[in-house]
């Protein structure tokens, strides 16, 4: 019975969180609601993050779906750093990705404090005041979660290539590189006064989105990495030493080469003590007391 639970429970895990990446990547486009809900926004002037600002209309609604983003590639994250084989670049992929998630959470908790693009004291505060604005909460959560968006998806390319998953492999490169080239021209907007920033960070968020929900889906494909047989007859290892070797191999090595020396140093000692007491014991014949020490010359003598 224990055999088969194990891989159920994991099957039924990866499972889940597919199920909640695929939700968290859905959830991260809550800016499509605004073409069934009368907002007050353009789509092609606003920012994402003004539909969450406080007093707008349906603000409520699109935080929730950022905490709700933000839970669900949280999962996300925890689902691919299991699935995935462990390399450097998968954790460090994971972790970015995992950035994005709690970086949504933080959109979600701190909104922008107002709406540029239908308040014009806040839009000449932004364009003048750059300083204010970097000192936000929520600017600061929305550069970790882009920056942390791209990172994921340019160091798990790499990870899905050696795995065999050519397309998502391609796909995430892409993603990658497309997801920087928009935010790059956004900031450009920003900094020259065009008021089209709204057109590119949605296809911006779009696109992290739909690779989100590639990744999810492909939780499903990926098999998983197996561990290595159990072998009945082998020789449990100390638990403590290979805890110690886990956390710091180095001094683990340093502790070993002492201990090996004192045990050279403690046997060296010990047969040099027995060695005196064989020679101090009158019990133990020498070699020229031994009675057959002298009987070949005594034989020697009598046959001459």
């Amino acid at each position: 019975m224990g055999t088969t639970t194990g891989p159920h429970l994991r099957t039924y895990a990866f499972g889940l969180g597919t199920v909640l990446g695929m939700i968290g990547a859905l959830a991260y486009s809550s800016f499509v609601l605004e073409a069934f809900l009368h907002t007050g926004l353009s789509p092609l002037h606003s920012y994402v993050s003004e539909l969450s600002v406080a007093g707008r209309p349906y603000a409520f609604l699109f935080r929730a779906g950022d905490i709700t983003a933000g839970c669900g590639l949280l999962a996300l994250a925890l689902a691919l750093a299991r699935r995935l084989p462990a390399t450097r670049r998968r954790a460090s992929g994971c972790v970015a990705l995992a950035v994005t998630a709690a970086a949504s959470i933080g959109d979600g908790l701190w909104p922008m404090p107002c709406a540029p693009s239908v308040d014009p004291v806040c839009r000449a505060t932004d364009s003048t005041d750059l300083d204010q604005q970097l000192g936000q909460i929520h600017t600061l959560s929305s550069l970790a979660e882009f920056t942390g968006a791209i990172l994921a998806m340019l160091l798990l390319r790499k990870v899905l290539q050696r795995t065999g998953h050519r397309r998502p492999a391609r796909w995430s490169l892409t993603a990658g590189v497309a997801t920087a080239a928009l935010g790059a021209l956004e900031i450009a907007m920003v900094l020259t006064g065009v008021r089209w920033v709204g057109l590119s960070e949605r296809a911006q968020v779009l696109l992290v989105s739909a690779w989100c929900a590639a990744m999810a889906r492909l939780l499903l494909r990926i098999p998983p990495v197996s561990a290595p047989p159990h072998d009945p007859t082998a020789v449990p290892r100390a638990k403590s030493l290979t805890r110690i070797r886990r956390l710091n191999p180095g001094r683990s090595r340093i502790r070993h080469a002492f201990a090996r020396s004192f045990q050279q140093a403690a046997g060296l000692l010990r047969r040099m003590v027995q060695s005196r007491a064989r020679i101090r014991d009158p019990r133990i014949l020498r070699i020229g007391d031994h009675p057959s020490a002298d009987r070949a010359p005594r034989e020697h003598r009598q046959a001459a």
